[in-house]
């Protein structure tokens, strides 16, 4: 009987999250389903061959300067990447492994700044991006990427590093610098890894910076450009969907091409509870 009782509970959690992942991927069926149709009826739901074409993304592909744009969002989602795990690896180094004056002060006011909206600094940033003659720059859309979060990702999983390894370095005459590269970021590749993927998605699918930061057109980036073809006086939810598509695919292949390894990174990162 005890089995019996085990065995339907089990069924009903089973079909309980199959609910859920049906509820969590319909909406990206939804929108590739109807990325193939030209409608201005978002519950059109007769999905016939006759009906789906390829019209919309002949649309988006041949508007000017595609190529231009998927260079922009490409060059700076990578650029992003590296800056910030080079600046946030350094800092969490700095802050989880060396002693000096109000280093616990310093890292509690740089957490604090994870607490207010990246909005409040946008014209501020703007203002100092002016001052400094960086608009309309691949400067202005990669140095502002790295972040407090990525410095507490880093830090959290520098502290894990045994001292005893380190200490044993610098017996064999390793000076801080050495002992970063060949002995800490060897033990953090999935931290790395972690904030990597983070930073990828985020400079990619960043909108309100690049729009305030770029006013020509061929400084834009994907989302700034596909977000043009949505006027007025264009209500077709398949371009619409098209669009959202073709901005949603290039950070979901990245994250699943690295899906494995970045679960394993958010274990070992320090973001966990």
């Amino acid at each position: 009987m005890e089995l019996v009782k085990k065995g339907f509970k089990n069924v009903i959690s089973d079909l309980v999250l199959i609910g859920i992942i049906v509820v969590s991927i319909f909406p990206f069926i939804y929108m590739f389903l109807m990325s193939f149709k030209s409608t201005i009826n978002a519950y059109d739901f007769d999905f016939s061959l006759e009906k789906l074409s390829l019209g919309q993304y002949e649309k988006i592909f041949q508007m000017e300067n595609f190529e231009r744009y998927i260079f922009n969002s490409v060059f700076v989602a990578v650029m992003g990447v590296i800056l910030t795990v080079a600046v946030c690896s350094l800092a969490g180094y700095a802050f989880a492994k060396m002693n000096f004056k109000g280093n616990d002060k310093i890292f509690l006011f740089l957490v604090m700044t994870m607490v207010v909206p990246s909005e409040v600094i946008v014209i501020p940033l703007f203002l100092i991006t002016k001052g400094l003659g960086w608009l309309n720059s691949y400067r202005a859309l990669i140095l502002p990427l790295p972040t407090a979060f990525g410095v507490f990702i880093m830090r959290q999983a520098i502290l894990d590093v045994p001292k005893d390894l380190m200490d044993a370095a610098r017996i064999d005459g390793c000076g801080n610098l050495k002992i970063f590269f060949k002995v800490v970021l060897p033990l953090v590749k999935s931290s790395i890894l972690a904030l990597s993927i983070f930073t990828f998605v985020g400079a990619w699918n960043n909108f309100l910076w690049p729009l305030v930061a770029c006013t020509k057109a061929e400084m834009k980036t994907l989302p700034l450009a596909l977000s043009m073809m949505k006027t007025q006086f264009n209500t077709d939810v398949g371009l619409t969907m098209a669009c959202a598509v073709i901005n949603f695919l290039p950070p979901f292949i990245f994250y699943v091409f690295m899906q494995s390894r970045f679960k394993e990174g958010m274990t070992l990162s320090g973001v966990k509870g």
